[in-house]
């Protein structure tokens, strides 16, 4: 009879076990937040790390990847800027937004050899085409 209980018991703690990690699985699965981090690079497009992606696309120097990361870093924190600024209207912002971008595109490219400087206004075409589409399936999708 002493040998029943002990058998017995640890089948209870195992099933007890088992239930509770079988319950928590659906529980981590439907968790659809995510890190701070991704947040920043998904949520603003390709504004992660501008500079890695350059870097791959064309094959930056380390002083030219210096270059690009200071524009992009003074970049982002003057967008900040216009971002907090409550006195501006939305479309004042935009405006502003839009002529630093204008203007940190132009920076980087003079950075870049003739060569890359191709490839960068290829691949500026590329995302301007994108988002001209984008714009186009948002205006003829049905509401």
């Amino acid at each position: 009879m002493r040998m029943i209980f002990p058998k017995a018991g640890m089948r209870m703690a195992m099933i007890a076990i088992c239930s509770g990690a079988l319950c928590s699985i659906p529980a981590m699965a439907q968790d659809t937040t995510t890190a701070p981090a991704q947040q920043g690079t998904h949520a603003r497009g390709m504004r992660g790390d501008r500079t890695a992606m350059l870097t791959k696309q064309l094959n930056l120097t380390a002083d030219q990847q210096t270059q690009v990361k200071s524009i992009d870093d003074d970049t982002r924190s003057q967008m900040m800027a216009i971002r907090n600024d409550t006195s501006m209207s939305k479309a004042d912002k935009r405006s502003k937004m839009m002529d630093l971008h204008k203007s940190s595109d132009d920076k980087i490219r003079a950075v870049l050899n003739d060569d890359q400087k191709t490839k960068f206004d290829a691949m500026q075409a590329k995302m301007q085409a994108r988002m001209k589409e984008h714009k186009q399936a948002g205006e003829s999708a049905p509401q």
